[in-house]
């Protein structure tokens, strides 16, 4: 596809001078973004809304992908990265624009809120627009990802009750255990079809691979024998826990990086299996058994 760089330039002229600005918005449809808000919500808001919240935004992770690496459509040349700033991924559509659509959008549908529609609408507008300012991303990625995120999210939206009624007398291990192949098979599958030297450096798969089997292996193991409690009179221990949830999840995530490296597929997909299992399983357990 070729798209049109002069809009870009235009774009960045007219808003170059608050890049420094767009550089923090964007960071708000990033991967660390989105893993604090859904750990914040799971341990301490409600896990069954927070799952569901995380499925469509996985939904959204994983179409995009296979979008991306189907179009293969490269990024605008460096020289219009603002200041060093890039993704090493291919371009469209935009990652940020179709996954903040569905994730923000989800979240505000279900809320039922107004005040929460219209927050969502200002974080996917902007975060959409900081893609092109920063020269990431080309207009029509950015109006492409929009596009398919609100097609996704009709989806999304419209399925849950069908998905909710299919699966309710589904043991756990016909579901934890489908999604945990879903995740290995699907993992195989992408590499074979696009193998590593036909994508981007620290682009394969794995990383969605290990977050689909880490669920399907966390989320039963916390059901059985943790089943942590949310509800807390000490609103104290709730920051607490979070907080301190949050510096041990991203500690693992950075540290099993210096040893699991991204460029090896097994690699990459173990790192994620084992820090989704240390959110929603291994730290649970912790604050459970020292009553935070």
């Amino acid at each position: 596809m070729q798209f049109d760089i002069g809009i870009v330039q235009y774009i960045q002229d007219l808003l170059g001078w608050a890049a420094p600005f767009f550089l923090v918005i964007t960071e708000l449809g990033s991967e660390l973004f989105y893993i604090g808000i859904i750990l914040t919500g799971y341990w301490a808001f409600n896990k069954r809304h927070t799952i569901a919240a995380a499925s469509a935004l996985i939904v959204s992770l994983l179409t995009c992908y296979w979008l991306k690496v189907i179009i293969a459509n490269p990024r605008p040349d460096t020289s219009y990265w603002y200041d060093g700033y890039g993704d090493v991924n291919f371009s469209t559509p935009s990652g940020h624009a179709q996954n903040s659509t569905v994730f923000f959008g989800w979240i505000s549908i279900k809320a039922k809120r107004i005040y929460l529609f219209v927050i969502s609408f200002i974080f996917i507008f902007l975060i959409g627009i900081s893609r092109v300012v920063l020269g990431v991303h080309y207009l029509e990625d950015v109006l492409l990802g929009w596009g398919i995120g609100i097609l996704l999210l009709i989806i999304l939206v419209y399925l849950e009750p069908h998905v909710t009624k299919f699966l309710e007398n589904k043991s756990d291990f016909l579901i934890y255990g489908s999604l945990f192949i879903f995740g290995l098979v699907a993992t195989i599958i992408t590499t074979i079809v696009f193998p590593p030297e036909t994508i981007p450096a620290n682009d394969s798969f794995g990383a969605y691979g290990g977050l689909l089997m880490g669920l399907a292996i966390g989320l039963p193991i916390e059901k059985r024998y943790i089943n942590f409690d949310i509800k807390l009179e000490d609103k104290k221990r709730l920051i607490l826990r979070v907080i301190v949830g949050f510096v041990f999840v991203v500690g693992i995530m950075y540290g099993l990086s210096l040893i699991l490296s991204s460029d090896v597929l097994w690699m990459r997909t173990l790192r994620y299996l084992i820090v989704v299992i240390c959110g929603i399983a291994v730290w649970p357990a912790i604050f459970k058994r020292v009553n935070l």
